[in-house]
């Protein structure tokens, strides 16, 4: 273990980082020449960017430590640490860790996941259900893509709706194995994200089932191919001018051609597959 070397008259976070940053740099050169770093006390000095030695403390004396005779000695068996840790609740950075094996998640994610505990509790359902849907075969996507889609709507989606209306995850009506379905249907290329975006809507006002909701407002993207040609012919023969933008280099173009094949299709299309087949049918 290291040597404990305290420092005072801080009084400011950036002080605190310049503080910890010198000493690390100065008792690393005394490491390096083979020397102990000593335990002592050190003040910060401002003006000089430095820790300034004051006082050093070999013993426990030089504290003037004095024994407390209302208290009497504790003594403390292996076996009852052992069962108070195993009593523990999970701890934060614990969970983090946890999080990082078993979901795979950018540790960004899981910092936002785990801030709050009902959050964090309200994910591992949705993940425990989107794996029963999975191995069910309701769900067909793979199991990383559809947790990654159901941790983006969480963080971005469900906590944004959670601070508008001053609520706690308690109060919400979506379920998680509603949830799981709508980031199933997300996941299997069966809504867009935008048709996403107002079924979870309808979904945190009535708590109504997302297939439900897809059918009733018609949300469903288009499954037929065939169909979506059609569509994309006609948009390429009413666009003549951005095909030939397209063509000579302007990227922005075909995005323009996208949204235009998004709006004759009422949003319907899945804008991978469009733009597939608008760059086959422009280049070929």
């Amino acid at each position: 273990s290291g040597t404990k070397v305290e420092v005072k008259n801080i009084n400011s976070f950036k002080f605190v980082e310049k503080a910890i940053n010198y000493e690390i740099k100065r008792q690393t050169e005394i490491l390096e020449k083979g020397e102990k770093v000593i335990q002592e006390t050190r003040g910060w000095n401002a003006n000089r960017n430095a820790t300034i030695a004051q006082r050093v403390k070999e013993s426990a004396s030089d504290y003037r430590y004095f024994p407390e005779p209302d208290i009497p000695p504790l003594e403390f068996s292996q076996d009852y640490v052992a069962k108070l840790k195993k009593e523990l609740p999970e701890l934060p950075a614990q969970k983090i860790e946890r999080f990082k094996k078993e979901y795979q998640l950018p540790e960004d994610d899981i910092i936002i996941l785990t801030e709050q505990k009902d959050l964090a509790e309200y994910f591992e359902e949705v993940a425990s259900e989107i794996a029963e849907k999975i191995e069910s075969g309701e769900i067909q996507a793979k199991k990383e893509k559809a947790i990654k889609l159901a941790v983006n709507y969480i963080i971005t989606e469900l906590r944004k709706r959670l601070a508008k209306a001053e609520q706690k995850i308690k109060d919400i009506k979506v379920t998680p194995e509603n949830y799981a379905e709508l980031t199933g249907l997300v996941a299997d290329g069966k809504i867009n994200s935008s048709a996403a975006q107002i079924v979870l809507e309808e979904m945190y006002k009535t708590g109504g089932d997302p297939s439900q909701i897809v059918e009733e407002k018609n949300l469903a993207q288009m499954d037929n191919n065939d169909e979506l040609e059609k569509v994309i012919d006609k948009v390429l023969e009413q666009n003549k001018k951005s095909v030939e933008d397209f063509k000579s280099g302007k990227d922005n173009a075909l995005k323009f051609l996208i949204g235009q094949t998004m709006k004759a299709t009422k949003g319907k299309a899945n804008p991978q597959i469009a733009q597939e087949i608008l760059k086959r049918k422009i280049t070929k």
